[in-house]
């Protein structure tokens, strides 16, 4: 339940920001490495919380890419490639997959979100901070 509140306040805050006629950041201000955590909210699971990396590359209309790393003895091991949406109204990139779907609010130099399991459990929660 907690987290459902702090989901809620990730994704209307900064709506609310863009919506006083704060301007979200355009999609090519995304390209580079955001580094952070991805923080396992299902316990005990076989899930671990990360250090990880997200490289942003090659924005085209509403699509950027997205390779995600984990970081493991300092060395960045790969989970994923894909294709994420962004609403540049809202400052959200998604991605949907087998796995869930991934929500991150984009700030200015952060991203916060989340990975929500297809039977609609919190998975992850995800803190990025733009690096380069």
């Amino acid at each position: 339940m907690r987290f459902a509140t702090v989901l809620a306040a990730l994704i209307i805050l900064p709506t609310h920001a863009y919506a006083l006629g704060f301007a979200a950041p355009q999609i090519s201000d995304l390209v580079g490495d955001w580094a952070g955590t991805s923080m396992c909210q299902v316990k005990p699971s076989p899930c671990h919380d990360e250090n990880v990396v997200f490289r942003f590359s090659k924005p085209h209309e509403d699509k950027i890419s997205v390779q995600a790393d984990k970081i493991v003895d300092g060395k960045p091991v790969t989970m994923g490639v894909g294709e994420w949406t962004y609403d540049n109204s809202t400052g959200t990139l998604t991605w949907h997959n087998p796995r869930g779907d991934w929500k991150l609010i984009v700030s200015d130099t952060t991203m916060d979100g989340a990975l929500i399991a297809p039977d609609n459990v919190a998975f992850r929660k995800i803190r990025l901070k733009k690096s380069n």
